[in-house]
């Protein structure tokens, strides 16, 4: 495992982009002087409360989270193009509820998915999930 975390670890990657930009496109907000560099603040704020803060708010939560990865979207990273890392990350996020057919499959997904170059580490990876599952605390119901 890594000594820090860096932007590249993270789940989740997206961009706001200035009013008024098309879909698909990556717009930015130019800024040339004191006025224009209000102008974006102002916009930038805006679009936060618009597309920004909400898929934030939503995975701040690890059902929130884990739905987001279920429908896999990921901001930028989508399933279709990133299987092996979204089963991965559910896999991080079942874990803890302690052995189960979902993270079975999850685990299968990603070592199916995995380029041959990283084979090691997905098995690893798979190791101490299954691992960790084993000690995970037994709850009421389970």
């Amino acid at each position: 495992m890594p000594k820090s975390v860096t932007e590249s670890l993270g789940l989740f990657r997206d961009r706001v982009h200035p009013t008024g930009t098309p879909a698909r496109v990556d717009g930015w907000w130019e800024v040339t002087d004191e006025s224009s560099a209000g102008d974006a603040a102002t916009d930038m704020s805006v679009r936060m409360e618009e597309v920004g803060w909400a898929p934030l708010d939503a995975m701040l939560t690890r059902a929130g989270m884990l739905e987001k990865i279920r429908a896999g979207d990921l901001g930028l990273m989508k399933r279709e193009d990133f299987d092996a890392f979204f089963a991965c990350a559910e896999a991080l996020l079942l874990m803890d509820a302690g052995p189960s057919e979902a993270l079975e499959l999850c685990l299968a997904r990603a070592l199916e998915g995995v380029v041959p170059t990283q084979r090691e580490s997905a098995e690893e990876f798979d190791a101490w999930v299954r691992s960790e599952s084993r000690r995970a605390p037994i709850t009421a119901g389970a």
